[in-house]
């Protein structure tokens, strides 16, 4: 049978565990940004990006039709 002592320990115990124990970092993929400062690390080299202020007008390209030429 079960004593709602032991649900009680069994969650602090749980909460105990997680609160301690960090889950292992992840290398996930980043964006960079224009506000980045540090250099974009990639598989060829690093890429630095520079933000310009451009005029808007209807004549804008979409990025994936350059990523995918």
């Amino acid at each position: 049978m079960i004593s709602l002592l032991w649900v009680f320990v069994g969650t602090l115990v749980g909460m105990l565990i997680v609160a301690v124990f960090s889950p292992p970092p992840r290398d996930e993929k980043g964006v960079p940004t224009p506000d980045s400062k540090h250099p974009f690390h990639t598989a060829t080299g690093c890429v630095k990006f520079k933000a310009v202020s451009v005029p808007c007008d209807g004549k804008q390209t979409s990025l994936n039709l350059v990523a995918s030429q």
